[in-house]
């Protein structure tokens, strides 16, 4: 999310991912401590911290995104599409079961 938002509001973080604020707080000091996220306090409301990508960070997302990408193209690189339309037919009846709709 930060890296197509650009700074974004901690408050905003937390409700975009469909976290505690506290849990996201946590997330992102350690993010922080890892020189991967920058904090700043927001000019408009002082209770309030931005986050924004370092550039350390965008270099771990692009070689992350890239890993997880090779991953996937691996495991489901020898599936046919039949097969592939299976598993996404599958997938719709799991989702549908766990949302309690059927």
């Amino acid at each position: 999310m930060l890296d197509r938002r650009g700074t974004v509001r901690q408050s905003v973080l937390a409700q975009e991912l469909g976290q505690a604020p506290r849990s996201v707080t946590q997330s992102v000091e350690a993010l922080e401590r890892e020189g991967l996220v920058e904090r700043t306090a927001d000019p408009h409301d002082g209770r309030s911290k931005l986050v924004r990508l370092t550039p350390e960070g965008t270099s771990a997302l692009i070689s992350g995104t890239a890993a997880g990408e090779q991953v996937l193209r691996e495991v489901f690189g020898a599936m046919g599409a039949e097969q592939l339309g299976n598993l996404d037919q599958l997938l719709d009846v799991l989702r549908a079961a766990l949302s309690g709709a059927s």
